[in-house]
């Protein structure tokens, strides 16, 4: 059980003293430490999907109805808002030219951020697209997108035409998160049936993990070779590998239970996007590093 070196951390507020009454985070592994590093009072609503790229931090951040770019210690911008016609943004990627997607679970679509900051609808919700969740990249260029709405995942390529990637045939009830790994094959979340899929690259979907007490997949990131998961039900994050199967790396209790995204920095940082009160825009935004070695 490693009960001998099991780590409590109780996180801490400057602004409002410790959070011992409101969150905790319990690493199952040694050597994490975990901090909060950004709440509504730092610009941020309720945030959910996360990326990191280039030492920013990309947060679709569902409470607030914006998508915003961060560099930990300053101030978040803000990239698109309710202006531009954003209701709850719940996942987004980048591709190498610098455009951002991002999906809407409220409104639908397929949304386009691009370099220059222009947001418009690559494909808009008329077109199939009725409410949005996961989102992610294929390696041949184009966008996949869950339908909860429909139990199906969507295909749009960069000039808008959409199509069926995996029909409600396939038996997706909820495509909430994606992964690819670096052969190509693809990890689905689905958190309603709380199955972890696998799509390899023949077409074949395998059931990886599935009807397991206290798993229900949210939100998926490859980091170090491993499959990172979020658990929004159970208060969870894991690691997988085919290898090795699944374990927690650390829980999440209290105002800290509602885990969304996940993010991993060039140093091996881990950040966690947390959603204590979507309806009153209060969230967190957690950093679990490695702890320095001691000589």
């Amino acid at each position: 059980m490693r009960r001998s070196w099991l780590l409590s951390v109780v996180l801490t507020l400057a602004s409002c003293g410790p959070l011992d009454q409101h969150g905790v985070v319990l690493p199952l592994e040694n050597g994490w430490a975990a901090e909060v590093v950004a709440t509504e009072r730092d610009g941020f609503g309720s945030p959910d999907g996360l990326l990191w790229q280039n030492g920013v931090l990309y947060v679709a951040d569902e409470g607030g109805h914006a998508v915003r770019s961060w560099r930990p210690g300053t101030k978040p911008t803000t990239l698109a808002d309710a202006k531009a016609g954003l209701a709850s943004p719940e996942d987004l990627v980048r591709d190498s030219e610098g455009n951002l997607y991002f999906s809407d679970d409220t409104r639908g679509g397929v949304w386009r951020i691009d370099p220059s900051g222009r947001t418009s609808a690559l494909a808009p919700p008329e077109k199939h697209l009725p409410s949005t969740e996961g989102i992610g990249l294929t390696p041949a260029g184009d966008i996949i997108v869950g339908d909860g709405e429909n139990h199906r995942i969507m295909r749009v390529t960069r000039d808008g035409r959409v199509s069926v990637f995996l029909g409600p045939d396939r038996g997706i009830s909820k495509p909430e998160s994606f992964a690819f790994d670096g052969k190509g094959n693809l990890y689905i979340a689905d958190n309603e049936d709380d199955v972890l899929y696998l799509l390899t690259s023949d077409g074949a979907l395998h059931r990886v993990i599935q009807k397991r007490d206290g798993f229900s997949p949210e939100s998926l990131r490859f980091a170090g070779g491993q499959l990172l998961i979020t658990d929004s039900h159970h208060g969870k994050l894991f690691r997988y590998t085919p290898e090795d199967g699944l374990s927690v790396v650390a829980l999440l209790a209290g105002e800290l239970a509602n885990v969304q995204g996940i993010a991993a920095d060039e140093a091996g940082s881990l950040y966690l996007s947390v959603q204590s009160d979507l309806h009153a825009s209060k969230g967190y935004i957690l950093r679990l590093s490695r702890k320095a070695s001691r000589p």
